[in-house]
């Protein structure tokens, strides 16, 4: 207590930990003491007044309260002017300082002109807010009271996901689940844990979702699971999904199979994950099937896989409307492997990535295949059947968002290497699996944060529509949509023609001969290009852009924004779609857990230096446990534990060509991709591919 006169029925109902906050009867004034105050005070309903009001015992309190208060609103907080004692013998003594929002003032244009920078200016954070709280020093009671106060702010609060404060977020990844495993119940089985286990989850998230299938002697033979977040993510950018399957991440040997995307950052999503028994028809058919009864019905519009019979089967059983596309990595080299000559390849790749007609196409196709004598190459009657999978002249006009490879899925197995050993049983295996999606989740609610706040500095002459582009776009597309518009001024209209439902432009780039044509429903405000790349990844192409600067607009329409791409895809969760009631933010949840394990960590400290407090605090912790798992099931709707399912272990995963494990069929050196292959050619082939003409390129703005 500060000393302050406090009305008696008030002190006996302040709780001890919050005696640090005092309200002065007669003044009306609050004294605030410190951080162990801020548990008596409402900050998100305080008013101008209360502010006013309140008065702190010290500088560093009176900072501490503003940064709370900016937390709890949606804005940080800095440092600002002070003001010092001029008098002999107090010199330099702080009597007043001023702590404003952080977005306060403008950033210098001599920043942004200078001409030798290498990188991209650092976003616009500054934009002029006058938010600010200036504290004064009283010398006759030694507090501060508070002699100014604006809460008046020009740009949006921070969404409250953000507002736990990563710069103090103590979280590390570990792998604290160990010691439970060695608890597991005596007798289950390996299957039976993993299924348990995914059953445990349910407390937390009531959307987890898994399936599995048993043999005739009632083994594990596939599981398919995901969570709520995966499910949401697949809602949002389900258009595009890519699967692949790897060997090696388990101790049964089986294919592990990620499904996974594209989000708006350009990042990897993942929408769920299976262990299968095998590779088969049959097997991929029951996991897609599953996959689609998990997901309401919604199928994909397209579909990239590696080019496995088994996998293009089931798609097109499963997914009859997506377009199947083949893995151009996997093409490439198995051109080097089937074929292995230099110059094939390089006009093989221009085939395969270029931005061709599909006259174009045939005609380099043929005189590439006639050139090198392959007429009768089984391989490449096969892959010229197989054109409309993996052409670009052949899939224009189809959406797979940049998607064109199964690297992405490539990625995800290699980072599993930080989270997931080759010995991990099943339930070490899902338990883990599921830390790498919380790793992945955290990095996706920085990269919002840091999109979030600040603006991109402007580098092109058409500064209205970049500017426009930077509010609608996340950072990474707005930075592919900016290569795009650097190039629009290179477009020139060549020809307009008005007809009765739409204006017809023809464009062509400087010095090209090639043009393409530009429609304009002006009517509706609706765009579309010859080229189709909008329809391909959902960006408006070069010529469109050139169209829109030609009528001078400084916006760009609806229709040339797809939702994926845009800031606001992602929106928190509403408790109307089966969310937790009073769901806490990632951010907030991540301090408090934190906190958490500090408390954590002392009362393990000193309840173990004598047994019978060992004996007493482990009795109550028990029961609070229990306690709040209770509360979660009736929170969340979860039903009781079913009995245990008689469920017996996997057998280890072997080769359908050779019955041997630790590889595939596509592997195997039984199999004929691998016979009779001279590998010092193949090898020189492939790296004269790699530095050919072309390149690898996802995104051509032409």
């Amino acid at each position: 207590m500060s000393g302050e006169t406090v009305p008696v029925e008030d002190a006996e109902a302040m709780d001890s930990s919050a005696a640090d906050a005092d309200i002065d009867a007669e003044a009306g004034v609050r004294i605030v003491e410190g951080i162990g105050s801020f548990g008596a005070i409402e900050f998100s309903s305080l008013t101008a007044k209360d502010v006013l009001t309140t008065e702190f015992t010290s500088l560093q309190a009176a900072y501490d309260y503003y940064n709370e208060f900016g937390r709890i609103k949606g804005f940080s907080v800095r440092r600002s002017k002070v003001g010092r004692r001029t008098k002999q013998g107090a010199e330099s003594e702080i009597i007043w300082q001023i702590f404003m929002c952080s977005r306060e003032g403008e950033r210098d244009g001599k920043h942004m002109q200078r001409k030798d920078r290498k990188k991209d200016p650092r976003p616009i954070t500054r934009c002029g807010c006058e938010a600010r709280i200036k504290v004064h020093a009283d010398d006759a009671s030694g507090r501060w009271f508070v002699e100014q106060f604006c809460d008046n702010h020009n740009h949006p609060m921070l969404d409250a996901r953000f507002r736990g404060g990563f710069e103090t977020v103590g979280f590390e990844i570990k792998d604290i689940y160990n010691a439970i495993e060695k608890q597991r119940r005596a007798g289950a089985t390996d299957a039976e844990s993993a299924l348990k286990f995914l059953g445990t989850l349910r407390t937390t998230d009531s959307g987890i979702f898994w399936r599995y299938s048993l043999d005739v002697d009632k083994r594990l033979e596939n599981l398919f699971w995901y969570d709520r977040t995966s499910r949401y993510d697949y809602s949002v950018f389900g258009d595009v999904l890519g699967f692949d399957a790897t060997y090696g991440r388990n101790k049964y040997k089986c294919p592990l199979v990620i499904f996974s995307g594209v989000e708006h950052h350009m990042r990897t999503v993942v929408f769920g994950c299976a262990i299968l028994s095998n590779e088969s028809k049959a097997s991929y058919v029951w996991l897609l099937r599953s996959f689609l009864e998990a997901m309401k019905g919604k199928q994909p519009k397209s579909v990239t896989t590696d080019g496995d019979l088994a996998m293009k089967s089931a798609v097109s059983i499963v997914f009859p409307d997506a377009h199947h596309r083949l893995c151009s990595w996997h093409l490439l080299r198995n051109a080097t492997v089937r074929v292995g000559r230099p110059g094939f390849l390089r006009k093989f790749h221009l085939c395969l990535m270029g931005d061709l007609e599909v006259d174009e196409f045939e005609t380099i196709w043929t005189d590439n295949v006639a050139d090198h004598e392959l007429e009768d190459h089984l391989w490449i009657v096969e892959m010229y059947a197989k054109k409309h999978s993996w052409s670009n002249a052949h899939i224009r006009g189809k959406f797979f968002a940049g998607l064109k490879m199964t690297s992405r899925c490539e990625a995800l197995n290699m980072q599993l290497e930080k989270f997931i050993h080759n010995g991990y049983n099943l339930r070490e295996f899902v338990e883990h699996f599921q830390h790498y999606l919380e790793f992945m989740r955290r990095r996706e609610l920085v990269a919002d944060y840091k999109f979030a706040y600040g603006e991109p500095v402007v580098k092109t002459k058409l500064e209205a529509i970049e500017q426009f582009a930077a509010t609608v776009y996340t950072r990474e597309v707005f930075k592919l949509f900016r290569e795009v518009l650097m190039l629009a001024s290179n477009v020139r209209v060549v020809s307009t023609k008005r007809t009765s439902a739409c204006v017809l432009f023809e464009v062509a780039m400087y010095c090209k001969q090639r043009s393409w044509a530009v429609s304009w429903a002006e009517e509706d405000d609706e765009f579309s290009c010859s080229c189709q790349w909008m329809e391909s990844f959902g960006l408006p192409c070069v010529h469109m852009v050139g169209v829109l600067v030609y009528l001078n607009m400084t916006t760009i329409p609806k229709g040339l924004i797809l939702d994926r791409w845009a800031k606001r895809t992602k929106q928190p969760r509403a408790p109307c779609d089966k969310t937790r009631v009073g769901e806490i933010p990632d951010a907030a949840y991540m301090s408090m857990h934190a906190a958490m394990l500090d408390d954590c960590r002392e009362l393990v400290s000193l309840s173990c230096w004598f047994f019978e407090d060992y004996v007493d605090v482990k009795t109550r912790l028990a029961k609070e446990r229990q306690s709040l798992r209770d509360k979660h099931r009736q929170r969340l709707g979860v039903p009781e534990e079913a009995s245990r399912v008689s469920v017996r272990d996997p057998m280890r995963a072997r080769c359908r060509l050779c019955g041997k494990g630790r590889h595939n069929s596509r592997k195997c050196q039984q199999s004929s991709m691998w016979k009779n292959i001279d590998s010092f050619e193949a090898g020189a082939a492939y790296e004269s591919m790699e530095a050919g003409e072309g390149g690898d390129e996802y995104y051509k703005f032409e």
